[in-house]
This record gives structure tokens, sequence and C-alpha cells, in this order.
């Protein structure tokens, strides 16, 4: 960890606890305060420049610039509180403007594909961005946006060779994408210096600095560094007390890590008052289940396949869509069509393993096994493609690769989460 960054954090890490050290790390004490400071002051920000913009359209409606500032506010305010009709609202009035301009430009391309990456349409997002490099203005904006489309549809070696067209390797933009590569490729350990290199180019800026240290607390808690997570959450809301993101990091803490139930569904509480989303349902799912109260689980999911279940929203979801209907349900026909809408919207190891997950529930133990083999293992490294290979081998007897692939996966208890691991450890056990 670079020294400024590990001072910057260090008073929280010695209220917090030691590394390694057993017992609870989320502490209420900590972040009460933040449980019931709902609105960040880039929240008001946000809020009262659409209301400005808007003003500015009711006086001259042929006006392309307030349009274009509101499909940005939009868009940020989607981000921030997770309402699809706001990302959608972007959307329309970015085209509308895209109706209007004879010659488009590269920006609006950009922001265009920005959004549809955000929608998990990658497949649009690459036909944006090759329309924004056609344009032939802001050439290094648009080559950041090809590094993202091609990070999202796992082409890592075309990621790599834009990232080394650039002559600043040691900006904030290059360098969460030098991240983000580093992370695909399995070495989360670079992958965090990186990060925490980015941490420190943008301290002063609000926004900025609380996206990038929530997603380094991510990425703490993904090698297993718990208490450095909660530290990093605990500094975004010192700067930005209505990042909510961190606080439901802090919720994953209570859960996964302390199995602080109660803890956890506090937090979720607030946060399911301040910012409705699908992602409560899923946790408090999860809870639920730890609990053994099937029934309130099943209720919990029914509700977020209802919410999710839209044009506007189903893409971002179809992950835990298919989980729902393969694992829960036994919607095998619904299942294994997202998993083939998945492939085609980007051919990675994850989408393929979602397809292998789908068949192994639908009885075709052996065509998952052939599917996991030629694109799945040895491509990630992610925790629930590891657990589900781990089973698809278990599923055709070969116990040994079985052991070897579940064992993996037990190594990132914390991003599983207590009911997942339990359900491992038994499989093991069992084996």
């Amino acid at each position: 960890m670079k020294a400024a960054l590990f001072l910057a954090i260090l008073p929280i890490l010695i209220l917090t606890s030691c590394s390694m050290e057993p017992g609870q790390i989320a502490q209420s004490t900590d972040y009460n305060q933040y449980l019931v400071s709902a609105d960040s002051p880039s929240q008001y920000s946000l809020e009262t420049d659409i209301a400005f913009w808007e003003d500015r359209f009711a006086q001259d409606n042929t006006d392309e610039i307030p349009l274009i500032k509101l499909a940005q506010l939009f868009s940020g305010r989607f981000k921030k509180n997770g309402q699809v009709e706001d990302i959608l609202r972007s959307d329309s009035l970015y085209h509308h403007v895209l109706d209007q301009q004879a010659e488009p430009s590269a920006s609006l391309y950009q922001a265009l594909a920005q959004n549809a990456i955000t929608q998990h349409q990658f497949r649009k997002a690459r036909a944006y961005a090759e329309q924004a490099l056609a344009r032939g203005d802001r050439k290094a904006a648009t080559t950041l946006v090809q590094v993202d489309v091609a990070l999202e549809l796992g082409n890592d070696y075309e990621a790599n060779l834009l990232l080394n067209s650039f002559s600043n390797q040691n900006s904030f933009a290059h360098l969460v994408r030098q991240s983000k590569l580093s992370d695909h490729r399995g070495d989360l350990e670079t992958a965090i210096g990186l990060m925490e290199q980015a941490v420190e180019r943008i301290k002063g800026n609000e926004d900025l600095y609380a996206w990038a240290m929530s997603n380094l607390g991510d990425m703490y808690g993904h090698a297993g560094r718990v208490d450095n997570a909660y530290a990093a959450y605990l500094a975004v809301l010192q700067k930005d007390p209505g990042y909510d993101y961190a606080l439901k990091g802090i919720a994953w803490i209570a859960f996964s890590h302390d199995h602080n139930l109660e803890e956890a569904k506090r937090i979720i509480a607030c946060l399911q008052g301040r910012k409705p989303s699908p992602e409560w349902d899923l946790l408090l799912a999860q809870i639920a289940e730890m609990e053994g109260d099937d029934q309130t689980k099943m209720t919990l999911l029914d509700h977020f396949v209802k919410t999710v279940n839209t044009p506007g929203y189903k893409t971002m979801y179809h992950k835990y869509l298919l989980e729902i209907y393969a694992e829960e349900w036994g919607y095998i026909d619904e299942s294994l069509s997202i998993a083939e809408e998945e492939i085609a919207s980007r051919p990675t190891p994850q989408s393929f393993d979602l397809m292998a997950w789908s068949l192994l529930h639908a009885g075709f133990a052996t065509k998952a096994l052939e599917i996991t083999r030629d694109f799945v293992q040895g491509r990630t490294s992610e925790p629930d493609a590891l657990y589900h290979t781990g089973m698809i081998y278990l599923a055709n007897r070969q116990m040994d690769e079985a052991k070897d692939f579940l064992t993996l996966a037990l190594e990132s208890r914390f991003e599983l989460g207590p009911t997942r691991t339990a359900q491992i450890q038994k499989t093991l056990d069992q084996i």
C-alpha cells in the first residue's frame, strides 16, 4: 500500500482491529451517524443542477445544451439512486439530440456507449464506440470507452493493446482500467496496487474519490482483507456521508464476516428508505436463508424477479435471474434463455459458466462439463465460477477435480457469503 494512502486510513484501522484477528469488524459506533444523513452534498448538487437545466430548456426548447446537460445528470443520478427511469431518460435525451444534429459529435456517441455499458448492452456499446471513433475528434476519450467495452466483452488482449497506446500511463483513467484488467487476469494483488495509486491521484475530487475508494474496498474484501475493506468504506463516508455504496459494503461485512444478521438488516433497512433498489431484496433473501426463514426468502426473491423482469432492468440483473430460475424455481427454459442471451451479448468465461450451470440444472451434466472445460476452466478465478465448476465435476463423478475446485472457491468465503460457504463446506465433507 502506498504510504500516503496507508496513513490516511490508519486511524480507522486502529479503531476497527488488526488484520486476521477474530471477532466482529463492523462497529455501529463508527457509522451510525451516516445512517441518519440521507443526502450527500453531491446528491443535493445533482438535484439543483437538474432543476436549473430543466428551467433553461423550458425557456428555449430549441437549445440542445440543456438536453445534453440533463442527459448527463440523469445518468449520474441513476448511478447514485439506481432508478431505471433515469438511465432510460438519459438515453432518450441523447438520442433526441442525435436526431437533431447533422454531424453528431464523438462525445455524444461516447455518452451513449457508457449508458449502454451501464445497461449491460455491450454490443450496442461497441457500435457506439466505433461511431465515436469514426467522428475523428476526442480520440483519447473514445479509446478509453473502447477499453471499457473490451473489458466487458472479455477481450483482455485488445484492452491491453489499447491501454499501451496511451502516453500517460499514470493518469487516474488509465490506472483504474489497468487495475480492472489485472483483476480480469486473476492478479488481484496488482489490481489492488494500481487502484491504490488511482486513489492517490484524485483525493481532491469527492465523486471520483468515493467511487475509487469504494472499489478499492471491494478489492480488499475479495482478497480477504476485510478490515482494510471496512476502513476504505469508512474513509468514503467521512468524505461523503451519503455515499450509500459504502454502507452497502459495511452491511455485507456485518453479514458475511461478522454474521451479525440484525445489524446487516438494520443497515439495509436504512438504505431501502433512501434508495429503493432490487439489490436489497437479494441481500435480505440471503440473510433470510441463513436464518432458516424460507418463506421470507422466497417472498423476497419473487419481489426481486417481478421488479427486474422489465426491458429496462432485466439485462443488468441477468446473472441473478438465471441463478434464481435454475437453483430456486427450476425454470430451466428461462435460465437457458438468459444464458444464451449473455453469450450472444458477451461471450466471456462468466457467460459460458452461466450456460454450463443452467445445463447442469437441466440434467445435462456431461454437456455442462464440456462447456466448462472448453470455455470456463482456467479462464476465470471468479469464486462463483469455481463453485459451479466443482459442482459440475461432482455431478460427473470426478471427485478429485470437484474437491480441488470447491476448495479453491472456499478461499473466497467472504465474497461468496456464509450460506454459499456452508453449502460448499457441506459438499466437501461428503466427498
